[in-house]
């Protein structure tokens, strides 16, 4: 699911900023700006009823501007408004909650947590098809 939401607000992004590189893997060398660098940065997992989990995932969006606080005081709020409510590649809508933006050292960064709930399938164990008894009742004598 981590990948489906990196997907889903990579497209968005994708589609604000058409000239911007979207990295969702760490750049040692070589980063093209301007660019965004999706991550998620942990799972918390809280147990619901019936074999439910709700499961939090923050994510934090970088962004490595041309043109320093410019383009990040531009970029950051319109980046919360469009994250805030994203579309999956299934055509699922998940919305975003504590979300956040700053500036730090020259770089924009977001910050917005995904909650989804996973149901735990229930396994069905393997039945005999049939059985087959062999022998006989004897009236002991």
């Amino acid at each position: 699911m981590i990948d489906q939401i990196i997907t889903g607000m990579a497209t968005t992004i994708a589609g604000l900023y058409p000239d911007c590189t979207i990295y969702t893997e760490p750049v040692e060398q070589g980063l093209v700006m301007p660019a965004f660098y999706i991550h998620c940065i942990d799972v918390d997992q809280k147990e619901q009823l019936s074999k439910r989990f709700k499961h939090s995932l923050p994510f934090e969006v970088v962004y490595f501007p041309l043109n320093g606080l410019v383009d990040i005081n531009s970029t950051l709020p319109e980046l919360l408004v469009n994250l805030a409510l994203i579309e999956l590649q299934s055509g699922a809508k998940i919305r975003g909650k504590d979300l956040k933006a700053q500036p730090i050292d020259g770089e924009g960064h977001l910050f917005v947590t995904y909650d989804i709930v996973v149901k735990i399938p229930e396994l069905t164990p393997d039945l005999m098809e049939e059985i087959i008894i062999t022998g006989g009742i004897t009236n002991g004598d």
